[in-house]
């Protein structure tokens, strides 16, 4: 694959660790001292033995790529059978400047003409498959067993434009590793952190690269296959003369999709690819040596500048904890506590990102109003490998305000204005004092916007008001200093001046309601004649009825509060009717 391709995923993996000082796990044969000898392969052509592949040797412990070959050729009039598996291995021990031993692997890229008998091909003419004679294939080297026929089509993928190895996710997680890699390096406990070597390249024309891959897997008991359960991948082995030092870092798989379990695999593949680009070339080659695993750190790096801030302005507080990370870790753990008791006494809480919203348990009533909280916040990087505790001190906000109403009892004129309207709400909790602002509506709110006073009891009459305006009233708890709580608000619309009067003892009684409360419905009785208008607090007419003085059936559309005005040749008068 072209280099830039893989640009994102590379400058996650190639991270450089100080982990040298820890005790690895050695790669078999990582340093290539040792190799076995291989006897050639050969097909019989009517009476003739042709060789396929000369004597060859490759690294002891480590499998190679092997190219299966079924062709049944007619020619001359002669028959022709080749069924076979080629080893598609061009390894070589390199000697030369080799920094950290006597020995490296060498591994060419070729065509699988390089390695077939001359007389073969010519006998074959043109009538074998065209990728036998012209596709250049990688040398890989494995310590799994390698299937080609499953393992080509995932190599195509990774090699192809794709945009990063997350495109090809999806089409490895649905398979079972033994499908195209069996065995592997067992890792006994042993969890894999970055694997560092030496290498030099050589690219024939330019362009070329090789890779060094890490594939971590896992047995899995309920479905029986080996699942993928983590990755390593470098793939900017790209041209050099001398020996340079290189590392892959190992990833589990719940780093590349959040949300996915962190497992520890059982089992490591080591591969070695001499060309990883998508435009391989004939005789490129890679060398390597002294390839060493290292281990993941023992703990965690604590987590650094942890602090509760507020996201939005103080009339609509969200509380979110934040905190600097510095590493990445598989997810964090988040514990809400009482103060002067430890962590995991109280609710704890995980998150994958390095913040944590906290007016979220608020809002759900995890945390109590007006609370001290100790919260202590640690990273999670496996399953039993922790950071250092740190904690902040947090109060949580005021309770917020419930039931908040407008009532309009008794609403009467005072020098064109309408008296009567208050403001009522829930006393849930331990609060002491509201703050409440009230105005005209306007729909940007400044800071300046209403009047605001501070009221002892969850009751609040307002002022005369203007008729047929729109008025907002907001309300929030305050528990001293600046802890308020969560606001409440609510518009309504003031009836117009029209017919309402001084309340008149006798017109009030003139109307009689039953039963208030309702349910659903009551009779509304009239002494007289009466043009009757149903409103909801805010304003809204709802019905209009006429009354000749008989029991009028007043329908109720919803549980809740209403304002009856009755218009009769006495004037004009507002009642309050409660359905249930």
């Amino acid at each position: 694959m072209k280099k830039n391709v893989f640009l994102s995923l590379a400058g996650i993996l190639l991270m450089c660790g100080t982990l040298k000082a820890q005790v690895g796990m050695p790669i078999p044969n990582g340093s290539f001292e040792q190799w076995t000898s291989h006897q050639g392969y050969s097909v019989q052509v009517l009476f003739l033995n042709l060789p396929i592949y000369g004597e060859y040797s490759t690294p002891t412990g480590w499998d190679y790529l092997a190219y299966p070959v079924n062709e049944s050729l007619s020619q001359y009039g002669m028959a022709i059978n080749i069924n076979t598996t080629i080893p598609v291995v061009l390894a070589t021990p390199e000697t030369g400047d080799v920094p950290d031993g006597t020995k490296a692997v060498k591994l060419q890229s070729l065509m699988l003409s390089d390695i077939v008998d001359p007389t073969a091909l010519s006998l074959a003419g043109d009538m074998l498959d065209s990728s036998f004679t012209q596709m250049v294939i990688p040398s890989i080297l494995s310590t799994g067993a390698i299937k080609i026929d499953s393992l080509m089509p995932l190599m195509t993928g990774l090699m192809a434009d794709t945009g990063d190895l997350l495109s090809l996710l999806p089409t490895l997680l649905t398979r079972d590793v033994n499908d195209f890699v069996s065995g592997g390096l067992p890792l006994d406990g042993f969890k894999p952190a970055s694997l560092t070597g030496s290498y030099k390249y050589h690219s024939a024309v330019g362009g070329d690269n090789g890779a060094v891959v890490l594939l971590g897997t896992r047995y899995n008991t309920a479905t029986q296959k080996r699942d993928i359960v983590g990755f390593g991948i470098n793939l900017e082995l790209t041209d050099t003369a001398a020996y340079t030092p290189f590392e892959v870092e190992y990833m589990p798989l719940s780093a590349l999709l959040p949300g996915t379990p962190r497992l520890a695999p059982d089992t490591l593949i080591v591969a070695i690819v001499s060309s990883a680009s998508n435009n391989m070339q004939q005789g490129s080659y890679l060398c390597v040596d002294n390839l060493q695993l290292w281990p993941a750190p023992d703990t965690c790096a604590a987590i650094g500048n942890l602090m509760v801030r507020s996201t939005t302005y103080d009339a609509f507080p969200e509380m979110q904890l934040m905190w600097d990370q510095n590493s990445q870790p598989d997810h964090w753990e988040v514990s809400i506590c009482l103060p002067g008791t430890e962590p995991f006494t109280g609710t704890v809480f995980e998150t994958t990102e390095p913040y944590f919203e906290i007016h979220t348990l608020e809002e759900n009533g995890t945390l109590e109003p007006n609370t001290l909280y100790d919260i202590y916040v640690r990273s999670v990087c496996d399953e039993d490998i922790y950071g250092e505790w740190d904690s902040v001190h947090y109060r949580t906000f005021c309770a917020g305000v419930n039931g908040l109403t407008v009532n309009s009892d008794n609403l009467q004129v005072a020098a064109d204005k309408i008296e009567g309207y208050s403001i009522s709400w829930d006393n849930d909790s331990e609060t002491t004092s509201w703050i409440l602002t009230y105005g005209i509506y306007n729909e940007q709110m400044p800071d300046s916007w209403g009047t605001t006073v501070t009221v002892d009891t969850p009751y609040f009459a307002l002022p005369p008001l203007q008729p047929n305006r729109t008025y907002s009233v907001l309300i929030q708890a305050h528990c001293g200093e600046d802890n308020t709580g969560r606001p409440a608000w609510k518009n309504f619309t003031t009836t117009s001046l029209t017919g309402i009067e001084t309340a008149n003892q006798d017109l009030a009684n003139s109307v009689v309601i039953y039963p208030n409360p309702a349910h659903g419905q009551c009779v509304v009785t009239v002494s007289e004649t009466a043009e009757l208008k149903l409103f909801d607090l805010d304003g809204r007419l709802l019905q209009t009825l006429s009354s000749d003085g008989s029991p009028v059936l007043l329908q109720l559309p919803a549980a809740g509060i209403y304002i009856l005005q009755a218009t009769t040749p006495m004037g004009v008068t507002t009642r309050k009717i409660v359905n249930n």
